[in-house]
């Protein structure tokens, strides 16, 4: 009996979807962490992401060896850059719907909501959540329902889920 291994087994039961046109855009507020920033690219990559900005008020003074070597090699196959608050604006798709991954007194469970074609996923800073500035551009929060001890999901984690749950419903 022949064994495969796992990538190649993957390749086998890849599902191939068009969703070119209507590929997510990523919006991350204030991430701190490296890893964080990796793991965000990579997810970006594993969805098709059209781009990804990272917004902060400066220069977060990233290594980009630290960001090539946590998101394996995503870096380099996803379009993304770091921008200000004050750039937004002028960048974001105007045919796309921003969905903030946010836990607020308005938010819907991401599970009972019917997320766009066209979307943008807010995330936010892996303490303090999205900031006012960039969460005033969401059209609609979702929350992650969460029912461990533990209320909270990395910045990462959480935006798997949104973005895999968003695929779900694309299919």
């Amino acid at each position: 009996m022949t064994v495969n291994n796992s990538y190649e087994l993957f390749k086998e039961k890849k599902e191939l979807h068009n969703l070119n046109e209507n590929r997510p855009v990523i919006i991350a507020d204030n991430i701190m962490s490296p890893m964080n920033v990796g793991a965000i690219l990579r997810l970006a990559a594993n969805i098709n992401a059209a781009k990804v900005w990272f917004v902060h008020k400066s220069d977060p003074g990233f290594r980009l060896y630290k960001i090539k070597r946590t998101s394996s090699g995503a870096s380099e196959k996803v379009d993304w850059e770091i921008v200000t608050h004050d750039v937004l604006p002028e960048v974001l798709p105007e045919d796309y719907t921003a969905i903030a991954i946010e836990t607020t007194e308005d938010s819907e469970n991401i599970y009972d909501t019917k997320l766009p074609e066209k979307v943008i996923f807010i995330v936010g800073n892996e303490r303090y959540g999205i900031s006012d500035e960039v969460l005033q551009y969401a059209h609609k929060k979702v929350f992650i329902p969460v029912p461990g001890v533990i209320s909270s999901l990395n910045v990462s984690h959480a935006l798997g889920i949104g973005l895999f749950e968003w695929y779900r419903q694309q299919k």
